[in-house]
């Protein structure tokens, strides 16, 4: 009796590989997607305007195709700043404000694009902040001016060595041309 289980379930196990064997080359519907549905593409690409367009009532949360939606220059250049220490008086003073002009080689860029400043030479936690803009453009030769502004009613220091690396200070300048 013992010979007939073991035939019988040697018997159930070949059935059963042969079943998942043949099972297991069966064709999928649609490729390796859920539901056998095939995507199709979800965006097309214009070369010329370097753009990309949604395809059907795909909603994209970014940008756009028009010109004024791209940002096809973005550079960041770096100076030591400032060679001698800068104090800059209160809010209210004719000294609140200095402002320093770099130059640096980008092509893209236009008279007026706005750049993000980052600045590490200043010691004091008084409110002080810094704009720069695009002021002049001539082929790949581009200035940009940072203007430093006191916002606080005490005076603020602005330091050749900066405290947080103990070498020159660093005024580093981000600027984009939006497209517009």
């Amino acid at each position: 009796m013992n010979k007939k289980y073991l035939a019988l379930i040697g018997i159930v196990v070949i059935a059963g590989a042969l079943y998942l064997g043949l099972a297991s080359n069966k064709p999928l519907l649609g490729g390796d997607f859920a539901g056998g549905i095939v995507p199709n593409q979800l965006f097309t690409a214009n070369t010329a305007t370097n753009g990309i367009t949604p395809i059907g009532n795909l909603s994209v949360g970014f940008g756009g195709t028009a010109a004024a939606n791209q940002i096809p220059v973005v550079y960041t250049a770096t100076t030591s700043y400032p060679a001698a220490q800068v104090t800059l008086g209160p809010i209210t003073a004719n000294n609140s404000a200095t402002s320093t002009s770099f130059a640096f080689n980008a092509s893209g860029l236009s008279v007026g694009d706005s750049c993000e400043v980052a600045y590490n030479g200043n010691t004091s936690t008084a409110a002080f902040g810094a704009d720069a803009f695009v002021t002049a453009v001539n082929g790949n030769a581009v200035t940009s001016t940072v203007t430093f502004w006191n916002g606080s009613t005490a005076s603020t220091t602005l330091n050749v060595t900066s405290t947080a690396t103990g070498a020159s200070s660093t005024l580093k300048a981000t600027c984009f041309h939006t497209g517009v």
